[in-house]
């Protein structure tokens, strides 16, 4: 039991980047998908990989997929095929949108299923010339067979750095029973001229055990 929640307090943090999902839908037609990478200095890796599609200007339909190995060579993942609709207004400087969601973990010694539910609230700004955005994030995910679930409250601050980077600072709570996991990512976000991908360069550095700290690797792609 313990191991079954600290796996999905690990991988909760791994599934579905922040930065590019949150309170803003993708217009119709549109999509976006990463790929991210992590490693600790005790041998510790996730892997995640993340596709959102606009449906339509309102309806935004995803799947987000993480594993993690750890030290032991031990592997397990989380995955989770979600719908999100807008809640208010498309347009303006602030947005909402609730999400649900079906998937479930795995590993060498489980294999469960999980429900999610999640609420979010976002908005633009521009300072100067520059745009910039603040996004929360609440989520409850459920494993029903064993009726363990984790609540998580994410945020993210973005803003734009110069015409091709962007400067990122993500903070990440998780909660299951008495088990909390709390984290904070400062990323910078790399637009070359003339690509179509992101690069996204960063570390992940726990409240807890700072010598736990991971760098992350991504890249973006919106199509």
């Amino acid at each position: 039991m313990r191991l079954f929640c600290i796996t999905l307090l690990i991988l909760s943090q791994a599934a579905a980047p922040m930065a590019q999902a949150g309170a803003w839908l993708r217009e119709s037609g549109t999509g976006f998908v990463s790929l991210s990478f992590g490693a600790t200095q005790f041998s510790e890796t996730t892997n995640a990989a993340y596709i959102e599609y606009g449906l339509s200007d309102a309806t935004t339909i995803g799947l987000d997929i993480s594993s993690f190995t750890n030290s032991q060579k031990v592997r397990n993942g989380f995955g989770n095929l979600f719908v999100r609709r807008a809640f208010g207004p498309t347009n303006g400087a602030s947005r909402m949108s609730y999400e649900i969601g079906i998937g479930g973990l795995w590993g060498n010694e489980m294999r469960r299923p999980t429900l999610k539910a999640g609420l979010s609230w976002g908005r633009g700004f521009e300072v100067g010339q520059r745009a910039g955005w603040v996004n929360l994030d609440s989520a409850y995910i459920l494993e029903p067979t064993l009726g363990e679930n984790i609540t998580k409250f994410d945020g993210t601050f973005g803003m734009e750095l110069s015409d091709i980077t962007t400067g990122l600072v993500e903070v990440t709570l998780s909660h299951q029973n008495s088990a909390t996991y709390g984290a904070v990512e400062p990323s910078v976000l790399f637009r070359p001229k003339g690509s179509q991908f992101n690069i996204k360069v960063g570390a992940q550095i726990p409240f807890d055990e700072q010598e736990k700290s991971a760098l992350k690797l991504g890249i973006w792609h919106h199509f």
